[in-house]
This record gives structure tokens, C-alpha cells and sequence, in this order.
């Protein structure tokens, strides 16, 4: 008879091949080759996008790590997530030196490690051992001994700039690019290095120091504070360009998979709390025009969302469809006629006391028809049981993944458990399961109305005001 460990095996093992058929048959509905791991991301692929195809690649992701986890020596294992901060530092590296740039340009042949090299005047033997590290990860494409090439993922890093450009002008290399590479750099960087010392801050906990305070030497209470400092001016770019390739964690249009917003009337306000540059409600004011909005964020951001509303929409501001305003949400909210208040990767970033006085300013400014959207990751928890069931709206069913996987897909789906440490070490924020939601809404005299999953693993948690 079979142990339950093989049994568990197969069945990994039978889940893998069923996904594998229904990813073959969504590109073929979508007329487009499955990928290869050789070549460079083709952004036709963004065509097969379908709810099936997802979550097939979840469960290969989730079953293949599982197998993996299975069947490793499990000393080998743990010695190997001790050593995992190389590859990040190799990332960085490859980013910092423009590698997918010089690659892409040099087509799939791929380039000699010396020519990589020279741009930067590095080492090119020790370049060569850290993308070496990359290839050995699926990370470049070792053509031949120190010969690299991109290959799909290595090609997310490019900044589709001539590398020229990129190494005569570095101040600006990340201006104008999708984000992706921004904010590998700044999770390779600020985040890494503030990880590092979450042992000690844990260990020795000291009111007001966060891992960041201490990886980075300073008292400054708040990391935003920090990186306005004038010697951080590129890390504040960084940062700022880098919140934009957060979109990568969300499904295609995923700001228009749950909440309504073409049921709002005629010249309803929408208030972007935290805006950002404010790319967001671009988005949906472009698709339901009639909406004015109000940009809130501080006043360096807002000058950039202003630049880039009147280079991309410029029609909303010259028929005063769009307002900016320079706000801190963790003071009294100057809006009173919001329709909704969108508060979108904002809430994460604090700690929960100071969550609920952003949410409370909402509330006190909300009319009863106010709707609260927060557009966050909600993370799974690895149990099978939940103990918030009863009280989740019905609106609020998730998908979770076939035993016997883990539930939250695992390693399929690690986002959400990632930036969920990397808000700890620079905010002593964190992601909140549906639970933890429901207790800081509570908190803030909102209630949960309806949670709509927009695609692993974004929400839209949409809340009313409930009487003070």
C-alpha cells in the first residue's frame, strides 16, 4: 500500500498535469504559444489572461514547490532560504549595471561577460559568478561558459532605454520606465537592508526603532520623512517610480473588477486618498469622465501628479474635472462631499492605531452615502479553518487552492506575505487577513460591505459609515 507521502506526491503530481491541459487549452483559445523559459517576455501574453489560465498557473506554481519541499533534504532546505539574500543582491546588481539592457541588445546570442562588464567598469569575473548565481535561478540564460543572455524573467528587469542612455545619465535611468525595475532595486535595497536586522529588533524592541532605523542609522519616526531628506533625493525617486510597478501584483484592469464606479452620478467626487501621482484615478476617470476627482498626497508627489495628469489627461484639468490637493490623511479630511474615498496601498504602511485615525479622518468627513474603497492584498491564512466565516459578506468568497495544497497556494502566491514584511521593516505596518480588517474597520465606525477579489491577490474591501 502506498505511504500517504507518495499518495500526497501523486496527487501533486496529477494536479500539475490537469493544470498544464488547461493552460494549453486557454493559449490556444487566446492563439498564442505557451512561453518559454528562454526567451524574452512577449507582452502578447498579457492576451491570455483568463480567470481558468490563472489559477491553473497557481496550482503548477503551489504543487511544484510542494514536491519540491516533499522531496529535499530538509537541512539542505532550510540552509537554502538562509541563503537566499544573494539573489537579491544579484538582481540589484544586474539592475544597477543596466545587464537586461546590454542583453536585449545584443540579441539571443547573448553577450560575453567581459562586454557586460565594461560599461560599468566592474569586474567581469566576479559579474560573471553573480549571473552565473541568476542562470543557476532562471534568472539570464548561460548560452555558453560566460556568455549570458535574457531569458523570460531576466527581461522584466529591462527599462526599455538604450543602455547608452542608461549609463550617461543615471540620475534619471528609472524616469519614464514601467516601474518593475525601480522597485526591484528598492526591495533589494531599503527593504533588504532593513530585513536584516529584524532579528534584533524583535529580540530588543525599542519604542520608536524599526528595522529600518536601524539598518539605515537614523531616528527618523517615519520612513517618509526619511527619504525626504535631501541626501535621499534618488532613493525618493526610486521609491515614488517603483510604487507604479506595483501594478505588477494586479490583474489587467483590476481597478474596475470590483467596485462600480459607472454607477456613480454625474459629478460625483472621488477622493484618492494618498494618491501617489495619482495614476489610479486617471484610470477611472478616463473610462467614466463625468467623476471629478481630488488628488491627496504630500506636496512633492502631488507637483509629480499634476506633471503627469496634464501630460496624460490634460482635458480633466483644463474643464476643472481634477483637483490636487497637498493633504496628510493622518490629519482632519478637508473633503466633505466625497462620494468615495479611495485609499489604495496606503492603509498597509501603518501600524493599526494609526490606520484607524486615517480611516476615523474619513469617517468624520463621509456623508451616510460615502463609500470607503481600499484597494489592498488580503492574505490567506495557511490553515484550511477560518475563524471569520460567519461574519464575511457573502460577496467576500475567495478562491483557495485544492488539497492538498496549502490553501493560499503557498509559494505560488508569496506577495502579499513579502510586502506584508517589508511594511513591517519600514513602517511597522503589515497586510491584514480578512479578520484583522474587519477589527480596524470596526475601529473606524465603518463596516464591511462587500470584499471583491479583483485577482490574485488584490481586493477592493468596500465599507460603509456606520453611525458615531
Amino acid at each position: 500500500m502506498a505511504s500517504s507521502g507518495l499518495q500526497t506526491l501523486r496527487r501533486l503530481a496529477e494536479i500539475i498535469n490537469q493544470s498544464l491541459d488547461t493552460m494549453e487549452r486557454g493559449y490556444a483559445r487566446a492563439g498564442i504559444p505557451v512561453p518559454s523559459l528562454d526567451v524574452p517576455f512577449d507582452p502578447a501574453e498579457t492576451a491570455c489572461h483568463d480567470v481558468e489560465v490563472a489559477t491553473a498557473r497557481l496550482n503548477i506554481m503551489a504543487a511544484t514547490a510542494q514536491m519540491f519541499a516533499s522531496v529535499c533534504s530538509p537541512t539542505e532546505t532550510i540552509w537554502n532560504a538562509s541563503q537566499v539574500f544573494h539573489i537579491s543582491s544579484g538582481v540589484r546588481v544586474a539592475s544597477e549595471l543596466n545587464v537586461a539592457e546590454i542583453l536585449r541588445e545584443a540579441g539571443p546570442q547573448g553577450l560575453h561577460v567581459k562586454y557586460i562588464a565594461a560599461p560599468s567598469k566592474v569586474d567581469p569575473t566576479l559579474l560573471a559568478r553573480i549571473l552565473r548565481l541568476l542562470a543557476t535561478h532562471h534568472i539570464f540564460r548561460e548560452v555558453t561558459p560566460d556568455v549570458f543572455a535574457n531569458n523570460r524573467i531576466s527581461s522584466a528587469l529591462d527599462k526599455a532605454k538604450p543602455s547608452a542612455d542608461l549609463f550617461a545619465n543615471r540620475e534619471d535611468r528609472l524616469q519614464g520606465t514601467s516601474g518593475v525595475a525601480a522597485v526591484v532595486e528598492l526591495y533589494a535595497d531599503e527593504v533588504f537592508k532593513s530585513s536584516a536586522v529584524l532579528a534584533e529588533t524583535l529580540l530588543d524592541p525599542k519604542e520608536g526603532v524599526l528595522p529600518y532605523n536601524k539598518a539605515f542609522g537614523t531616528d527618523e519616526p517615519l520612513f517618509y520623512n526619511w527619504m525626504q531628506r535631501p541626501e535621499n533625493a534618488y532613493r525618493r525617486q526610486r521609491f515614488g517610480i517603483g510604487m507604479q510597478g506595483t501594478d505588477v501584483g494586479e490583474a489587467p484592469g483590476a481597478i474596475f473588477a470590483g467596485f462600480d464606479w459607472g454607477a456613480l452620478p454625474a459629478g460625483s467626487v472621488l477622493v484618492d486618498v494618498g494618491s501617489g501621482t495619482g495614476h489610479i484615478s486617471m484610470q477611472i476617470a478616463q473610462k467614466h469622465t463625468t467623476l471629478r476627482v481630488v488628488n491627496q498626497d504630500l506636496e512633492d508627489t502631488i507637483e509629480d501628479a499634476r506633471r503627469l495628469w496634464k501630460d496624460q489627461f490634460p482635458s480633466h484639468i483644463e474643464t476643472n474635472m481634477v483637483d490636487f490637493q497637498v493633504h496628510n490623511f493622518l490629519d482632519s479630511q478637508p473633503v466633505k462631499n466625497a462620494a468615495v474615498f479611495l485609499v489604495r496601498h496606503v492603509v498597509h504602511n501603518w501600524p493599526d492605531d494609526s490606520a484607524v485615525k486615517i480611516l476615523q479622518n474619513l469617517r468624520e468627513a463621509a456623508q451616510p452615502s460615502t463609500r470607503l474603497v481600499i484597494m489592498e492584498m488580503v492574505p490567506d491564512v495557511a490553515a484550511r479553518s477560518s475563524s471569520v466565516t460567519n461574519t464575511t459578506p457573502a460577496s467576500a468568497a475567495r478562491p483557495r487552492a485544492p488539497e492538498p495544497l496549502l490553501p493560499n497556494w503557498g509559494v505560488g502566491s508569496p506577495l502579499p506575505y513579502y510586502i506584508d514584511m517589508a511594511a513591517h521593516a519600514l513602517m511597522g505596518g503589515g497586510e491584514r487577513t480578512l479578520g484583522h480588517w474587519i477589527e480596524i474597520l470596526t475601529r473606524s465606525n465603518w463596516k464591511l460591505d462587500r470584499l471583491h477579489y479583483v485577482g490574485s491577490p488584490m481586493f477592493h474591501i468596500v465599507a460603509s459609515p456606520t453611525s458615531v
